[in-house]
């Protein structure tokens, strides 16, 4: 089991220029690594002010120059936003920066927003994703290759870049819950899942859970052998106060989200308001849900995670909003000196030995059979 940190990169007022968004992002990451964590994620958004990071690789090849060992995820590609040869071969470039330590978290994307403005239809993301997997599986195993699919063509093309890892980087995939054909290629090529709860109970993804087990099951696998990742809110303090903070950012990112999500945002200027959305809970119910709270009260909600999602790898959403850098990292600190010695001592064991090892797991090859 490990923890990752997952940096989204906000800008909910302009109390912080671009350059210091990011730049925190990048200490932060700093810190994880001396910390112990196993990696850092960088998501990918564009336009608002939701997420001010439009490339994950980007962020990564940055991230990469700075540190040495920790692992650095994208979280995720929206592949639908891609040409399919350019981000292969961004990939591979990323790969080779950060000598092996790229995991690629990849997805089909929901804001409509986003979509429209790449001139990409919402409602085909599911058929283009599955087209974009095939190309990149090949091309990333393959020395040249060619596709004909319904929106992606590509004529026998030679690509001179391949991965650093061999034979392929570890994959991540977000979204598409709700699809059992994508579930199947999850299971088949060896892929891993990663959840998120946002501020409702972690219990809202137990069928979701409960769907990946029967696939794994379907296709001989013990679904106890295989690898869940979660990404949650988190803030570990002393300080009642800090918590009730990180729990206001926590709720005014989800206010964001969904109301870019569902189109009905509202804006200052360029920054898009945190509007109540409907049948929202009281801040004090959402707390009792978050990892947020003194290191005994993270343990608790961690181990209610565990025993729904039993998830293996964990990313920390440590900077929601407008929540203060320094407290940020001094979370961090206080998570790895207190919570995680208390985590060990409930389950018996260190963390490296429980579950299957993320960092043993790679897809399988010969794949992207797809269209021709």
């Amino acid at each position: 089991m490990e923890f990752g940190l997952f940096n989204i990169m906000q800008k909910i007022d302009r109390s912080k220029s671009d350059r210091e968004v990011f730049e925190e992002a990048l200490q932060q990451t700093e810190l994880a690594e001396d910390l112990g964590f196993a990696s850092a994620w960088f998501v990918e958004h564009h336009f608002f002010n939701y997420s001010l990071c439009p490339s994950p690789l980007l962020m990564i090849a940055a991230a990469a120059q700075r540190t040495k060992r920790i692992r650095l995820a994208s979280g995720i590609l929206v592949l639908p936003l891609y040409e399919p040869v350019r981000l292969l071969q961004e990939i591979c470039m990323t790969d080779a920066l950060s000598e092996g330590r790229l995991d690629v978290g990849i997805g089909s994307g929901y804001q409509d927003y986003e979509f429209e403005r790449f001139r990409v239809e919402l409602e085909k993301n599911m058929v283009m994703t599955t087209e974009m997997m095939d190309i990149l599986e090949r091309g990333l195993t393959q020395d040249e290759i060619s596709y004909d699919g319904k929106y992606y063509k590509l004529p026998q093309t030679k690509i001179a870049l391949s991965p650093y890892q061999k034979p392929l980087p570890r994959i991540w995939v977000a979204g598409m819950m709700n699809n059992d054909d994508f579930k199947r290629r999850v299971v088949s090529h060896n892929y891993m899942p990663i959840l998120a709860s946002a501020t409702r109970p972690v219990s809202a993804l137990a069928p979701v859970r409960a769907a990946y087990d029967t696939a794994y099951r379907e296709a001989g696998v013990d679904p106890a052998n295989t690898p869940m990742g979660l990404m949650r809110y988190f803030h570990c303090t002393h300080s009642k106060e800090d918590a009730a903070l990180a729990t206001k950012a926590a709720r005014d990112s989800t206010r964001i989200s969904l109301s870019l999500r569902l189109n009905y945002a509202e804006f200052d200027g360029v920054l898009a308001k945190p509007i109540p959305y409907k049948d929202e809970e009281p801040i004090e119910k959402m707390q009792e849900r978050l990892i947020v709270g003194d290191p005994e009260t993270c343990v608790k909600r961690i181990l209610e995670d565990l025993d729904v999602v039993r998830a293996h790898h964990i990313a920390l959403f440590a900077q929601p909003g407008a929540l203060d850098h320094g407290k940020v990292c001094k979370s961090m600190e206080l998570f790895t000196k207190e919570a995680i010695p208390l985590l060990e001592k409930e389950l018996g064991k260190p963390l490296s030995e429980i579950g299957p090892q993320i960092g043993d797991i790679t897809p399988k090859t010969g794949l992207g059979a797809g269209a021709e």
